[in-house]
């Protein structure tokens, strides 16, 4: 089996030394190439052909997500790990966004970055461990969000639907959501229709169904 070609993209020369010093022990890896930024990144990947390429995502110049993005179009067939000392959700999710198969911090061990490398060569997608929580809870975020809009209920009915849940009654709801009888009664009735409910049980057991609540 040919070995799996690495392509190393990181502006700390030592970095870079490190990394292929560590991959160089492994005879089913083999580094081809190395740049120090994305231009020159984008010329070594032309002849390098490589199938991981390691990307730091703070680089001098375009920053590591955009350099993500051209190389993913120079050379589709590539996979990209990002290396990175960022653990912020902007730089995560916008490496996710261009095309990265797994994003690992530069505090990860030298055995989980070598298996990373193979498990990526296969196809797979993997996150540092430290940052599979806020992925995940990002992930819960955006499913509500969608969950929502397809139930087609406002953030306010929702909260409506929470104390109807909660065994609040018409008095209690029109104090808490500032909102006059006569419009508690409104809402409700269009929440249900929403819902296809035909009462207020029947609707809150659909929201909870749904995820809604």
């Amino acid at each position: 089996m040919s070995p799996i070609r690495v392509l190393i993209i990181d502006d700390h020369p030592m970095i870079r030394r490190g990394l292929r010093n560590l991959l160089a022990s492994q005879k089913d890896i083999e580094v081809v190439g190395e740049a120090k930024d994305g231009a020159t990144a984008l010329q070594v990947v032309a002849h390098a052909k490589p199938n991981i390429i390691l990307l730091d995502v703070q680089l001098p110049g375009p920053g590591g997500v955009e350099v993500a993005h051209q190389l993913r179009q120079q050379l589709p067939d590539a996979k990209i790990i990002i290396l990175s000392a960022f653990d912020d959700e902007q730089h995560v999710f916008g490496a996710l966004r261009a095309g990265a198969f797994a994003y690992l911090l530069k505090s990860t061990s030298d055995a989980t970055l070598i298996e990373t490398i193979r498990q990526v060569a296969q196809g797979k997608r993997l996150l540092s461990a430290e940052l599979i929580d806020s992925v995940l809870r990002r992930f819960h975020t955006l499913a509500n969000v969608e969950i929502q809009q397809q139930s087609n209920l406002s953030v306010d009915e929702i909260r409506a639907l929470q104390l109807v849940a909660k065994g609040c009654t018409n008095e209690e709801i029109s104090e808490k959501m500032f909102w006059s009888d006569r419009t508690v009664n409104r809402k409700l009735e269009e929440i249900m229709q929403k819902l296809d409910a035909r009462n207020r049980a029947q609707a809150v057991a659909e929201a909870i169904k749904r995820g809604l609540i």
